[in-house]
Formats: structure tokens, C-alpha cells, sequence
């Protein structure tokens, strides 16, 4: 079969290498399939050339993937529009996948003019049968043996443009890429939509050094970030994967190695970071999400304020990054709530990127959206996308006692102290820089000058 993956333009200058579409592509070329990627994201092209593209050349499958997000929404919407417009639209199935259109099928098949939506992993997506006329949902096991699974097809992406994306760390010399260590997530989170049950399924240390070496080879990527959900999973699977990285001598090949990871709080200890700070890591992203115990129940996070505080405080001693994400509005909040956030923010983040604080959203699939349904505050899928989630910084639905102007005026007035914080430590951060130079505590040939090159 012929088969094009759009990659939608999400309007950044450099944008996030599109992983789930790249392994795709591997799967279907391995069976042997034609596939054609549409780069939409690098060229920022209209969607009238997606349509004058599909007028141009002919397909059996045409594929679009994406989560749930106002922007995502809006942008796939205008994409499907051209897609159903190509006067070949009768001679080609129009399928859709990722967490926005698995979380609300039959919606997104209506509303988007589709022929078949993919929940799951959608690799194999042409092994299930569904034709034009007869609009099919697919839903896909997890695939169990994710070492099987073939790499991405980097060769059909350009990877020169990708690798510039900058992590928390990264120099200006770095080049960076996303990589996939394992698959899945057995928490629940209130307001986390799931595609897949089941547990978290990594890839062998093995696997992961091998496919980072081989970047390395081919596009000189040195900086990794393991975009798992979950990396930080078990201690002996934290364990595992560094004493594999110590003892890797294509690692060591590696020059400049680094890395990131998602962590989890509950083995946040400070043996294990300073184990993972040894091989390379420098900054580990956790889902705080709220600093109030009542609310963190509600959520169903299984973390308590201490463990909290106790994890990012080994973090820091352990000489690792933390990224602090933290939300607020959700059942239980308040503005003591929001308070205890902001307290915490000001006190622990290193600032090295701009934390701020965003409104929970009820996304359709998670707890929440089902609570917020019953409640009265949506009416449904379509509620939800065409009028109430119009962008991530504002109240989708109000589950708090404040009125909604007065909850958008608490979050401005805690976000305009984050905002502050962040500049002023890096106002402080550039001057300490300059008096250490102008003093001679930095050698010459080590500074390039305050702005950036």
C-alpha cells in the first residue's frame, strides 16, 4: 500500500522530532509498505498544499496523529478539512491516532471526516481490516515485546533541523533528540486520559545504548532525553539501565553524553540520582502537580507533600536539574492551595527554564472529564473542544468556589511572581557571570559574551 503520515505544524521554530510517526513509518516500510511523510511541521506549509499534494499524487492511507490540546484541535481540524477536500478523497482511507482522537472516536470520526481511528500503538494498524464507507475503531493491544519494535525511521525525517531543539541543559553546541525507553504508565491520574491498560514495558538498557550510539554515528547527537511517560519506574530498573550505561564502551564513544529523563518522586532518592547524575544525567522532569496532600489523594498521584519535598531536595543535592510541573483548579483546590505552589516554585526551582502555573483541564477519556460531565460543567466532546478548552492557561472547567474572574486574577497574580523569580535569578545568574570574568575567576577562551551565539 501507498501511505502518507501528515506531521502537523505546531508553530514552533524548531519542532519536537515527531517519534510517534517516525516509528510508524519504520513498522510499515518493514512490511513492506510505501510510506511518504508530510512535513508540515519544519515547512510551516498551508493546508492547501496538503490538498493540492493528495491532488497530485495518489494514496491508500492517509495519516494523522495527535493529542488533545485547544491548539492541536484547532490546527488538525483545518488539516482534515484539506485532506477530505483532495479530489481524491474517494480513492484513499483517511485514518486518525493518538490520544486526542482515541479518547473520543466516534466524535473525531464524524467530526474530522475519517474513515478509521487507531486506539493504541498504531505500528501494526494495517493488519486490521476497515474500508471507505464503513468508518471502523481500532483498538490495538499494547505490544508486549517493544524491543522488536523497529527504531524510528530517521533517514525520513530531517533530522539537521530536529536535533537544534534545546533542552534545560543543553549548550549551544549540544544536539539534542528525543528517545523512547520504554512504553506506558500504571498510574492513574485524575486527569490523565489512557490509551493503553497496563504496566510500564521498557526496552533492554542494550537497545537504548545501541539506538543513542547510532545517532551519535550518524547525526552526532549527544544530548538525549528519554521521553518515556514514565523512566524513573522501578530502583532496580533505574539501577539496570545505569550500571548498563557505566559499562557501555559505545557510551564512552559518545563525546559530551548527556541526558534527561521523566522521574517519579516516589524513587527520588538520593543514591539513585547521584547513581544516574554519574552516567550523564543532568535533569529529571516530575509531575508534581499540587502541594497540598487532600488534593494529591483526589488526584489519585500517590505522592504525599513530604516525599515531594524530600525528592526534589535530593535531586538538587544530588547536582541534577529538577523540572517542577504543577497545575491548579482541580476538585479541592484553593487559593491556600495555589499559595502552597507558589511557596514551593519560588523555594526550589533553579529556574532554568520558566515554570509557570496552568489550570487543570479536564481532557475527554481522563476522571475528570467524566466528573465534569455529570456536574453539569460539559455538555460533551464537542462542549468541550468547539467552546470551553479555548488554550491551556485558561479555565476550561471551574471545579473551585471562585468565581472565574477571580481565579484567572489568582493565577496571573501567582504567575506574575514565578515570571519575576525566574528573570531576576537569571538577572542575578548573568551579573555573578560578568563580576567573575571581569575579576579573572573565568578563563578567557571559556566566554563567548552575554548575549546568545
Amino acid at each position: 500500500m501507498k501511505i502518507l503520515l501528515i506531521v502537523y505544524d505546531n508553530g514552533s521554530l524548531v519542532s519536537f522530532f515527531p517519534q510517534g510517526t517516525a516509528y510508524i513509518a519504520a513498522a510499515l516500510k518493514k512490511e513492506g509498505h510505501h510510506v511518504e511523510i508530510f512535513h508540515q511541521d519544519v515547512a510551516h506549509s498551508s493546508c492547501d498544499s496538503i490538498t493540492a499534494y493528495l491532488d497530485s499524487y495518489s494514496f491508500d492511507i492517509v495519516g494523522l496523529g495527535f493529542v488533545a490540546g485547544y491548539y492541536q484541535y484547532r490546527v488538525c481540524s483545518e488539516i482534515a478539512n484539506a485532506v477530505n477536500a483532495s479530489k481524491n478523497r474517494d480513492g484513499f482511507r483517511f485514518v486518525l491516532g493518538g490520544h486526542g482522537p482515541a479518547a473520543a472516536p466516534e466524535y473525531f470520526l464524524d467530526k474530522f471526516g475519517a474513515d478509521g481511528v487507531i486506539i493504541g500503538e498504531g505500528e501494526y494498524f494495517t493488519h486490521y481490516p476497515y474500508g471507505r464507507g464503513s468508518q471502523k475503531i481500532m483498538r490495538i493491544s499494547p505490544i508486549k515485546d517493544v524491543d522488536n519494535i523497529p527504531w524510528p525511521a530517521y533517514d525520513m525525517f530531517p533530522i539537521d533541523v530536529y536535533r537544534l531543539i534545546r533542552w534545560p541543559t543543553s549548550t549551544e553546541t549540544d544536539f539534542c533528540m528525543p528517545v523512547l525507553s520504554g512504553r506506558g504508565c500504571p498510574y492513574r491520574c485524575n486527569f490523565c486520559y489512557r490509551m493503553n491498560e497496563g504496566d510500564f514495558r521498557p526496552r533492554s538498557p542494550e537497545a537504548v545504548i545501541d539506538e543513542m550510539f547510532w545517532l551519535w554515528q550518524h547525526y552526532r547527537i549527544n544530548h538525549f532525553q528519554f521521553s518515556d511517560e514514565l523512566f524513573m519506574s522501578s530502583k532496580k530498573r533505574i539501577i539496570d539501565f545505569c550500571v548498563e550505561l557505566q559499562s557501555s564502551g559505545k557510551i564512552q564513544k559518545i563525546k559530551n553524553f548527556k541526558w534527561d529523563c521523566n522521574g517519579r518522586l516516589n524513587f527520588a532518592k538520593e543514591s539513585l540520582l547521584q547513581l544516574m547524575k554519574s552516567t550523564g544525567c543532568e535533569y529529571v522532569n516530575y509531575g508534581v502537580e499540587a502541594m497540598d496532600n487532600e488534593v494529591l489523594k483526589t488526584m489519585h498521584k500517590g505522592l504525599t507533600v513530604d516525599r515531594i519535598t524530600e525528592g526534589v531536595e535530593a535531586t538538587l543535592r544530588a547536582g541534577l536539574v529538577p523540572g517542577l510541573n504543577l497545575i491548579w483548579g482541580n476538585i479541592g483546590d484553593t487559593k491556600t492551595t495555589l499559595d502552597k505552589a507558589v511557596k514551593f516554585l519560588k523555594q526550589y526551582d533553579p529556574c532554568k527554564e520558566l515554570r509557570t502555573i496552568r489550570p487543570v483541564t479536564p481532557y475527554p477519556g481522563s476522571e475528570l472529564f467524566d466528573i465534569a460531565v455529570k456536574r453539569g460543567f460539559i455538555k460533551d466532546v464537542a462542549d468541550f473542544y468547539e467552546n470551553k478548552h479555548v488554550n491551556s492557561d485558561l479555565l476550561t472547567v471551574n471545579f473551585t468556589d471562585l468565581p472565574y474572574d477571580k481565579f484567572h486574577n489568582e493565577l496571573y497574580l501567582a504567575n506574575e511572581v514565578l515570571i519575576s523569580n525566574y528573570y531576576d535569578k537569571n538577572w542575578r545568574r548573568s551579573l555573578r557571570q560578568a563580576q567573575r570574568f571581569y575579576r579573572g575567576d573565568i578563563p578567557p577562551d571559556s566566554f563567548r559574551g552575554f548575549r546568545n551565539v
